[in-house]
């Protein structure tokens, strides 16, 4: 198992779950009734807006405020997610490989979490500051 469900980088979270989930990450089988989607928010200390993206929906959005980007990230895949039901599109399509410059911001994100589980959050070289990782499930996003 790599990853866990969420993180808040910044902010101390003692629990750190570790879910299979982002193990296999292009394994996903999600369909327009069940599955789960994958979300990773993050900004990079160089960058002055939080980068959100939906990582099996390929939808990438970007804001100074990642409450507010959140929100917006989970209304573009509930959007998207309603668009390939209403129009009986091919469940491939909720389920797309992830690019790879996500996958080195996940493992950028997996060497953060090695750090705060040893507990030298102080100074660890990460590029990666204030960031989450969290899944929603398919029908809490657009099941009718």
């Amino acid at each position: 198992m790599r990853l866990f469900k969420r993180l808040e980088i910044g902010k101390r979270k003692s629990e750190i779950n570790i879910d299979s989930l982002w193990y296999n990450i292009d394994t996903m089988n999600n369909t327009k009734k069940q599955g789960q989607l994958r979300f990773i928010i993050y900004r990079k200390k160089q960058d002055k807006h939080f980068t959100g993206v939906c990582l099996d929906l390929d939808i990438v959005e970007q804001n100074k405020d990642p409450e507010i980007l959140r929100k917006n990230l989970e209304e573009a895949a509930k959007g998207y997610i309603e668009a390939v039901s209403k129009c009986n599109l091919s469940d491939e399509l909720l389920n797309k490989k992830v690019p790879k410059k996500y996958l080195k911001i996940i493992e950028d994100l997996e060497e953060y979490l090695s750090h705060i589980q040893k507990d030298s959050l102080i100074s660890n070289g990460s590029s990666i500051q204030d960031s989450q990782i969290f899944t929603r499930n398919v029908c809490e996003l657009a099941c009718a």
